[in-house]
């Protein structure tokens, strides 16, 4: 699963249009991976409450 790839830590690329890989900035993953409503998310540096991991990309 990707949320294998995003852990604590990871330096991470957030795309907040997911179908535009043209717009993006970078972060870090500062928490751990939780469910929401059968999403997997996790909080990144810099935003405010959780991103969904199918908008982020390891660097």
């Amino acid at each position: 699963m990707a949320h294998e790839l995003i852990k604590k830590g990871t330096k991470v690329k957030y795309y907040p249009i997911i179908t535009n890989k043209s717009i993006f900035s970078e972060h870090e993953v500062i928490s751990e991976y939780w469910e929401v409503c059968g999403e997997t998310v996790v909080k990144i540096s810099g935003k405010s409450g959780g991103v969904s991991i199918n908008h982020l990309e390891a660097i």
